[in-house]
């Protein structure tokens, strides 16, 4: 038997808008499924707030139809009662499920119910089909509807797919779609009504957040404090990441140890992978979760300086190299350096590998002191360096060494005359943001409607947002940039 034999609660909702968080339900249908028997209801529901003029031309429902209808509270348990343990189904079942799971939160009621979308099974069953709406299906498949865009007419839409599905296809085949499709199970079990949400399936970073941290006798003291923030992570799609915590195989070590503390889930979408990528960054070094890496740089950010130059060359067994903190340089004299490195530590570790690898100075690259210019370095007895320390390599010789070893790590000039704004925009996405660059540092990020970011934003020099910007900024379109 497939699981489309199970008891199936078909849904399909109308609303005053697409964010389940501003807008409200207007109207309500289901479809109950029982092997042949089908049993179907619906009502109007009063939304409390204005229905746009737009969506009412769309669905043909009027304030004056709503205004005597139940409001969802209203009719919360009989559709609770509906759905109870039943597979709940409906053509992109994320709108859907969201809306009602949002409605029962906000009577302290539990919801959850296992979710499949229609939209994903249809592409697991028809993946040469480029397009999955509800029309293109019904034209697809040969079906009407006598009303389009009402609650009742579409979910019984929606049945009708699914029969001609399991006359179509063998039950294997159905399975294993709906395992393509992803069955959900939300919200997680031992969670309060709304704690883990409905996260898109957007890119994004998200936030789980643990007990309050209170220390000692001031628990009595001070019994309302701010959530632990316990882990950031950000993905692609924040939907499976942030469920794959709670769900799947029995998880074990730090993993468990997180999705068994984590109390609450937070998550901000993003218009992309850059603006996600920035935004865990930021979040990260200002929060410092516990479950996060820890950074392992104790001190600011470092670079490489390269002293002398045509007509002011360094004297041979004299430092060539020094260590300057990004944190004391403007991001506009970056480009002069070379590195970056994430700390001093790290520096010195290149160093040591490049001055093997090259048979370069350790003195001259600023590894040891130099204190006498003729006192000889430690690597000249073991033959790892050539002698430029004590006079027996010329010192322009060992120079063109050191910048043939250097030429890789040589900061890239900025690619643009000063300040700019990135726009990023997903394929499909009704809203995109603007990021503010300037040198290799990140200021901010906005909605795609807003002009500037606020005035008085300093420009700071942030290794991991230099690492990000230089993957990402050459594979962006030209007209996704524009001077700020």
């Amino acid at each position: 038997m497939s699981l489309l034999d199970t008891p199936l609660a078909i849904v399909d909702l109308e609303t005053t808008g697409g964010d389940p968080a501003l807008d409200r339900i207007t109207e309500v249908g289901i479809v109950l499924v029982d092997g042949d028997c089908r049993v179907e209801w619906s009502s109007l529901v009063n939304p409390g707030i204005p229905i746009p003029g737009n969506i009412q031309r769309f669905t043909g429902i009027t304030d004056d139809m709503v205004r005597r209808a139940p409001r969802f509270a209203d009719i919360a348990q009989q559709v609770a009662m509906l759905l109870h343990d039943r597979l709940f189904v409906a053509h992109n079942a994320r709108f859907d499920h969201g809306f009602l799971r949002n409605e029962f939160a906000r009577l302290s009621l539990s919801f959850a119910p296992r979710v499949l979308c229609s939209v994903k099974l249809s592409r697991a069953l028809y993946p040469g089909y480029p397009r999955h709406g509800l029309d293109a299906v019904m034209e697809r498949l040969g079906l009407n509807c006598d009303a389009r865009h009402r609650a009742l007419g579409d979910a019984r839409v929606v049945c009708d797919v699914l029969d001609i599905v399991k006359r179509d296809f063998p039950v294997a085949q159905i399975d294993a779609a709906i395992r393509k499709a992803g069955l959900a199970a939300s919200p997680v079990p031992g969670f309060a009504p709304g704690a883990v949400g409905d996260p898109p399936e957007a890119p994004g970073v998200y936030l789980f957040y643990g007990e309050p941290v209170v220390p000692g006798a001031a628990a009595d003291l001070l019994p309302a404090m701010a959530e632990a923030p316990l882990f950031v992570g950000r993905s692609r799609n924040l939907r499976a990441r942030v469920l794959s915590h709670f769900s799947g195989q029995q998880k074990a070590g730090q993993a468990a140890r997180l999705a068994r503390d984590t109390r609450r889930v937070e998550w901000t979408e993003t218009a992309g992978e850059l603006g996600a990528l920035l935004l865990e960054a930021k979040l990260v070094k200002q929060l410092q979760p516990p479950y996060n890496k820890p950074p392992r740089a104790t001190g600011p950010a470092v670079a490489l300086h390269l002293l002398g130059g045509p007509g002011n060359e360094v004297a041979a067994g004299e430092a060539a190299l020094v260590v300057v903190d990004l944190d004391r340089v403007a991001p506009q004299q970056l480009s002069g350096l070379y590195g970056p490195f994430r700390s001093r530590r790290d520096c010195m570790a290149a160093l040591r590998e490049m001055a093997t690898a090259w048979q370069l100075c350790p003195k001259r690259i600023g590894l040891q002191g130099h204190e006498r210019r003729t006192a000889a370095c430690v690597n000249v007895q073991i033959k790892r360096c050539r002698g430029v320390c004590c006079g027996r390599e010329d010192a322009r010789q060992h120079d063109l060494r050191m910048m043939s070893a250097l030429d890789g790590l040589r900061v890239p000039d900025w690619p643009w005359p000063g300040r700019v704004v990135v726009r990023e925009r997903r394929p499909g996405a009704l809203r995109g943001e603007r990021h503010w660059l300037s040198h290799w540092c990140y200021l901010g990020s906005a909605a795609e409607e807003a002009d500037a970011l606020p005035a008085g934003i300093a420009v700071r020099f942030d290794y991991d947002h230099y690492r990000i910007l230089r993957r990402h900024l050459d594979t962006l379109p030209v007209e996704a940039v524009e001077p700020a």
